[in-house]
């Protein structure tokens, strides 16, 4: 099905870290994403998305949540995101298929565009894998 693990509820409940998303893959909410709210200085809420409508709600756990499985995927960024985050001092990581890339506010987004050229291998990484590439923000 898929190259993640397939958690129950409960169990992806207990593994979700902030930045990451659940996603339902069989159940009544299948589509259905969940994920910890964004908004600054907000609780740790666990909020879910609706598939089809998109409505984000506080994920309260209801008897179809309890037959539902789910995986949990990284959130990943555009490079435009993560060049925006690390000029909000944030760190930033690449996720290339060698290893991972991190990049924080000690250098400027020029200087990771050209660090995270020169770290990869041009061989293996072009700059479309870098600009269409996987990357993450730290919160």
């Amino acid at each position: 099905m898929s190259i993640y693990d397939v958690l129950t509820t409960g169990q992806m409940i207990d593994q979700l870290e902030r930045g990451e998303i659940g996603e339902c893959v069989q159940g009544d909410n299948k589509g259905a994403k969940v994920y910890y709210s964004k908004a600054p200085g907000a609780h740790d809420k666990l909020l879910l998305e609706h598939s089809i409508t998109h409505i984000q709600e506080v994920f309260n756990i209801c008897d179809y949540h309890k037959k539902s499985f789910w995986i949990i995927k990284p959130n990943y960024v555009s490079l435009d995101e993560a060049m925006k985050a690390l000029k909000q001092g944030k760190t930033v990581t690449y996720k290339g298929n060698d290893g991972d890339y991190n990049f924080n506010d000690s250098i400027t987004c020029a200087e990771a565009y050209r660090n995270a050229i020169r770290f990869t291998n041009l061989e293996g990484h072009s700059l479309f894998q870098l600009y269409e590439g996987k990357w993450e923000i730290e919160e």
